[in-house]
């Protein structure tokens, strides 16, 4: 009898790529860190968390997760996957942990609410780290069947953090938190925005002190400027100031034709602040079908059609008038911006395109599903489904903030070839 040679084992970087992604799907997040220092072919198969947008998916009992969870989009393998070992909020519980929604997101912190709960339900979480913020009822009306949006101030702690919450079109909340202080104030937009309808809100940025942006169904834009609580003997300050971002000479537009009529006509609307400077990108929504209206006199066109699904995206010109001006592809500088019910998020990295805008359509099925527009080709593809029944309970975007000097250091030591050209940042 002859002895037949066993094959010699093959590596582990000849491992098939789809099989390492796989392997990847099954660890947790400091475990997948491990496992993209294996080698560099399986650095190159597991992209990074950091540069990998992720979805917030709802309860799901009888599949074993009775709370929100987080799933990554693995490009290569075109599906999302649910990442293990994350934290639970223990302040939603029960009834309340399965009705709960992800109305925000920002620097690894989610904003969740939850309609089943007896106080209203609403937090900030970082599912990473387990840590939590009670938010006050004030920020959520669980009367409104659509989910508010909440933006809130960065790396936000119990004793220092600012939020804010569209809780109806017409009407904002804000919570502050400083020097062991909190309150709260609801006010509606009848005065203070000139009666405008809320589409959109970012924080924009400055702690418990800044700046936050509210952007109306016309495209008008108005200036929300948080104060943090004095200390008692310090002067009197209203707590809030608002004002319009600019004020028009009377009959002007803000916008240059045709962009004057396009915003009558683009109701999804979010800001962006990227590198300075502040955006707004329009959309005219799925199941809204495309319109050919009259173009404006001014303009060199007789009609302007506008399709469904396309994007528009402005740039605010300070120093110029009309103030908003056209932004082309390359002013995103290569980058992906990322909008939903979250603070816009701009990422450069593994599987994402280049000057493109990632967006969440709402198919007639029901759900939310990404869909991403090249500014480029003008073109809009539909992104990999989100698992659990196609579609994610909540049009959030959600990212990990930037890698610690410790946690780079760890993984440039265990694989040489190791660059962070990958990164996400949450504007």
């Amino acid at each position: 009898m002859v002895d037949v040679p066993a094959p010699p084992l093959r590596p582990w970087a000849d491992l098939d790529t789809d099989l390492v992604s796989c392997i990847g799907d099954c660890c947790a997040p400091r475990d997948y860190a491990s496992c993209r220092a294996v080698c560099v072919a399986w650095r190159s198969a597991l992209p990074p968390l950091l540069s990998l947008p992720l979805a917030v998916l709802p309860a799901d009992a009888a599949a074993g997760h009775p709370a929100v969870s987080v799933a990554a989009c693995f490009l290569r393998a075109r599906r999302w996957s649910r990442l293990p070992g994350l934290r639970c909020p223990t302040a939603l519980v029960g009834d309340a942990a399965a009705s709960c929604r992800c109305v925000g997101a920002r620097d690894g912190w989610i904003a969740l609410v939850a309609a089943a709960a007896a106080d209203g339900g609403a937090l900030l979480f970082n599912p990473f780290t387990g840590a939590q913020i009670k938010l006050q009822a004030s920020l959520y009306d669980p009367t409104r069947e659509e989910a508010p949006k909440v933006v809130f101030s960065p790396d936000p702690t119990p004793h220092d953090f600012a939020a804010v919450s569209v809780t109806r079109p017409n009407r904002i909340a804000v919570q502050r938190a400083a020097d062991g202080y909190s309150d709260s104030v609801v006010k509606y937009t009848n005065h203070l925005m000139d009666g405008a309808d809320l589409v959109d809100v970012a924080y924009g940025g400055g702690g418990g002190d800044g700046k936050v942006y509210c952007l109306a169904k016309g495209g008008e834009v108005y200036v929300l400027r948080l104060k943090r609580r004095r200390r008692r003997g310090a002067p009197w300050l209203p707590a809030l100031e608002v004002g319009p971002l600019h004020r028009a000479p009377l009959g002007a537009d803000a916008f240059p034709a045709p962009y004057n009529v396009i915003s009558q006509h683009t109701d999804a609307k979010n800001l962006l602040l990227y590198d300075g400077a502040l955006y707004q990108v329009w959309r005219r929504p799925n199941g809204a079908g495309s319109v050919t209206v009259d173009a404006p006199a001014a303009g060199g066109k007789r009609w302007v059609r506008i399709s469904e699904g396309e994007v528009f995206v402005l740039r605010y010109e300070p120093g110029r008038w009309p103030r908003w001006a056209v932004a082309e592809g390359k002013e995103l500088g290569g980058n992906a911006v990322f909008v939903g019910i979250n603070d816009a998020a701009v990422v450069r990295g593994e599987g994402v395109s280049a000057n493109s805008v990632y967006y969440w359509d709402s198919p007639p099925e029901g759900g939310h599903e990404p869909v991403v527009f090249n500014m480029a080709t003008r073109a809009s593809v539909r992104w990999p489904a989100v698992a659990t029944g196609g579609t994610s309970s909540s049009p959030v975007w959600y990212f990990l903030p930037a890698a610690t000097d410790e946690e780079t250091t760890s993984e440039e030591a265990a694989c040489p070839e190791y660059d962070d050209e990958h990164s996400a940042a949450d504007m």
